[in-house]
């Protein structure tokens, strides 16, 4: 069972990258910024998760608490909600998709100082549903750029007529396009972290049988 046991783990880190994971430790001295979008046959949906580290926290926060008081109110979560949005960029097909502010969910002050609070800002984009046929969405995140470690990612999507095809991301994933594809229901089996998963049983099990002849 050697071969096994070092096989194991090496197939966990092979899924996570299928599956577009990023593997690394939250930095104090960055600003981590985690975007997931849902692909729909008539939308788009992005959920912006954004967390400050502790090292650069207190430069986040007077952005943010405008009037210094320690609290961050409902008009200045709007107003820090939109300036978020203003350096966002969707485009669907090569057109500019208009992004409105869905919600907005806030820690508190001291959570953010301390590196533990996430701010989370929920995003929508509506068009006409989309002809049969391969699409492409590109999508660009402005903010905070310079002290920032970005990760984007295409959720599984809930319509069994939209399948991911691809995703192509920029090096520091502040840019991230997806491939996609709108017709009949399809099996979502294929997906590239699956089958990486589906290989890695049969592996396992071909060193097993192995390993067993051998004794």
């Amino acid at each position: 069972m050697r071969a096994s046991n070092v096989l194991i783990p090496v197939l966990v880190v092979a899924i996570a990258v299928a599956a577009g994971v990023r593997v690394s430790a939250h930095r104090l001295d960055e600003f981590l910024q985690a975007a997931r979008i849902d692909l729909r046959e008539n939308g788009v949906s992005i959920d912006l998760a954004l967390t400050p580290g502790a090292d650069i926290a207190d430069a986040i926060v007077a952005t943010i608490d405008r009037n210094s008081n320690g609290v961050v109110t409902a008009d200045e979560q709007d107003a820090y909600a939109q300036d978020v949005l203003s350096r966002l960029t969707a485009t669907l097909d090569g057109a500019r998709l208009p992004l409105r502010l869905r919600g907005v969910s806030f820690p508190t002050v001291d959570d953010i100082r301390q590196g533990n609070g996430t701010i989370r800002i929920q995003l929508d984009a509506s068009h006409s549903a989309l002809r049969n046929g391969q699409h492409q969405l590109f999508f660009s995140n402005g903010h905070h750029a310079g002290q920032s470690a970005y990760l984007a990612n295409a959720l599984v999507p809930a319509s069994s007529r939209v399948s991911v095809i691809g995703q192509r991301r920029t090096v520091d994933q502040r840019e991230l396009t997806i491939d996609y594809s709108v017709g009949m229901a399809q099996a979502r089996f294929a997906s590239g972290g699956l089958m990486v998963g589906l290989v890695a049983v049969v592996m396992m099990v071909r060193y097993t049988r192995r390993d067993g002849n051998r004794s």
